[in-house]
């Protein structure tokens, strides 16, 4: 997304959590995309948030704290919108990740009486159809990380890893 927006000349800024999730490595592999694009962003630290282990894949809320969050950011940087990157796979196992929940947390932001748009481009996308739009901006696995699990390598078993070797942008590529 960062990519497709940048690429159509939009002015973006990229705004990144660091909730003290395992898998840390995706806060590096989004910086470095932002540096190589010379798009500003900013890491922000949160208190833990819990929730993810191996019983549970899934931060109870995360995007709720996430997209409150965004909107203080908008407001401060006189951003119109809030884009974040959720789609119809993650739909099926996050509450968080479905167009109803986008829907109304715009809605209570602008209640709020802050004028900000909640948008989410690949809502309607597989992960597959997302791969395939990364391949476009020469992104495979090696640029990217998705393992739920961290470490030093990805793991291939967690249900992020599985949905990454689903959308045909293999590992080890």
């Amino acid at each position: 997304m960062l990519h497709e927006l940048h690429g159509d000349g939009n002015d973006v800024f990229c705004l990144m959590f660091n909730y003290h999730q395992r898998h840390k490595q995706e806060l590096l592999f989004a910086r470095e995309h932002c540096s190589r694009l010379k798009v500003q962003s900013r890491v922000l630290d949160l208190p833990d948030l819990g929730g993810l282990n191996e019983q549970s894949w899934i931060v109870p809320n995360r995007n709720m704290v996430f997209l409150s969050i965004a909107a203080n950011v908008a407001h401060d940087i006189n951003a119109d919108s809030i884009l974040i990157g959720c789609n119809s796979d993650d739909a099926a196992m996050f509450p968080d990740c479905r167009g109803d929940f986008l829907n109304s947390i715009e809605q209570t932001i602008n209640y709020a009486g802050y004028s900000v748009k909640v948008i989410a481009p690949f809502l309607k996308l597989t992960k597959r159809e997302i791969a395939e739009k990364a391949k476009q901006f020469g992104i495979n696995s090696n640029n990217i990380w998705t393992c739920y699990r961290g470490g030093s390598k990805q793991c291939g078993t967690c249900p992020a890893c599985i949905k990454l070797k689903e959308s045909n942008l293999c590992l080890g590529q």
